[in-house]
């Protein structure tokens, strides 16, 4: 499993937390979020970029 060179910070002044998708669309990607989503943090502030690539259909 690649690790990140740089963790991205966000909006907040955070740094983001790498955690792992599974839902329907994306089972297994990777992303980063900040780590006080979920916590009643406002999210006009929460930050989120994929750390994977997307999926790709598998035949």
């Amino acid at each position: 499993m690649d690790m990140p060179e740089v963790i991205p910070v966000c909006y907040c002044g955070n740094p983001t937390k790498l955690n792992m998708t599974w839902s329907n669309d994306n089972p297994g990607r990777r992303f980063f979020g900040c780590k006080k989503f979920g916590s009643g943090f406002r999210k006009p502030y929460w930050f989120f970029t994929w750390f994977d690539p997307p999926l790709t259909p598998s035949s």
